[in-house]
């Protein structure tokens, strides 16, 4: 039986958008045509979003023109949560995006980019892919009917830009900082002592220009790109996060699709994973001169003192809170240990 779902807005830029979704039947044969929609939140200039035209690109010839993909950057779908909504009620076969954002279903899967817990990408996508981390998809999967199928295309590690010189812990108290709204984020910039207040992406830039947050955090090609240096003129490097994204599918489309079809999907993921790492390499130092060149001063912090301020203790008292299933920390933390 094929059931379908259709849904229509506006995205963030006021165009109208209509998605009809038709799914069911089985999806055995490979000769049978695949749409697979993917939303995404980063800018068209960043490297995320270069990488999912390119996935796009070979896919396709790889599949013969069976598996067409058609992508959304920018926030057109809107925020990630309204995305990620999209993804499970069907009208959207995946999001693109950083895996913490299904912290909204359950508050473990935030342990992928807990600021000050993974000290680099292999550590994050170790997270990703442990037994822990899967063992709450299956049950995501099975209670909101979406799960990740691939974890990678890790982003630059995530900096703050703030009004004012920050060096000391003492300087970050109170600072109203724009963040992302995950659990782990604003849990996160509460242990430093700073004020985290959730702004969608695409509004941050209008936020600190007006005054409505003092700053924001995230990784130097989105805080180049999205040109929220002309609205905060200091650089912090905290390297406070390492985030992993990956496809955020709709559970039911996903288990339609054939093995060699699947294969295929987390395969092209796979090998644009290795090329997108060896450009994201170069990114960091451009970013950071070409903020400089913008009148940015860059300002370095006791790495160590920042971390003691999140790390155990945060991840510790979430648990005894009943944020994530207990037992899941001691996990992560002996995972990461070894």
């Amino acid at each position: 039986m094929r059931c379908s779902h259709e849904e229509s807005g506006v995205d963030h830029y006021g165009n109208e958008y209509r998605l009809l979704t038709v799914w069911g039947g089985g999806q055995e044969s490979s000769t049978e045509q695949i749409v697979m929609r993917v939303g995404d939140i980063e800018n068209v200039a960043n490297l995320g979003a270069i990488a999912l035209d390119r996935y796009k690109d070979i896919i396709e010839e790889r599949s013969g023109g069976t598996i067409t993909v058609k992508a959304f950057h920018a926030s057109q779908l809107g925020s990630a949560n309204k995305q990620l909504e999209l993804v499970k009620s069907g009208t959207l076969e995946a999001f693109r995006g950083s895996i913490s954002w299904l912290a909204q279903f359950d508050t473990g899967f935030s342990l992928t980019d807990f600021p000050f817990t993974c000290g680099s990408p292999e550590e994050a996508k170790l997270v990703a892919n442990s037994t822990s981390l899967q063992r709450l998809n299956d049950a995501l999967a099975q209670k909101h009917g979406i799960r990740y199928i691939t974890a990678g295309w890790t982003r630059l590690p995530r900096q703050l830009l703030v009004s004012r010189p920050v060096e000391t812990l003492e300087d970050l108290y109170q600072v109203k900082l724009r963040v992302p709204e995950c659990y782990s984020y604003i849990e996160g910039f509460k242990a430093l002592g700073a004020a985290p207040t959730p702004v969608s992406f695409n509004e941050t830039y209008l936020a600190m220009k007006q005054g409505v947050v003092a700053g924001a955090e995230n990784h130097v090609e989105s805080l180049y790109n999205m040109k929220w240096y002309e609205a905060a003129k200091h650089l912090v490097i905290t390297d406070h996060s390492y985030d992993i994204t990956g496809f955020i599918v709709n559970d039911a489309w996903w288990q339609d699709l054939g093995a060699e079809q699947q294969a295929m999907v987390t395969d092209t993921f796979d090998e644009v994973d290795t090329w997108y790492r060896a450009e994201n390499a170069q990114l960091q130092q451009k970013y950071i001169d070409l903020m400089v060149a913008e009148g940015v001063t860059v300002h370095t912090i006791d790495k160590d003192q920042f971390r003691a301020a999140v790390y155990p203790a945060t991840m510790i008292r979430a648990e005894q809170d009943g944020e994530w299933d207990p037992g899941l920390w001691a996990e992560i933390e002996a995972l990461l240990q070894n």
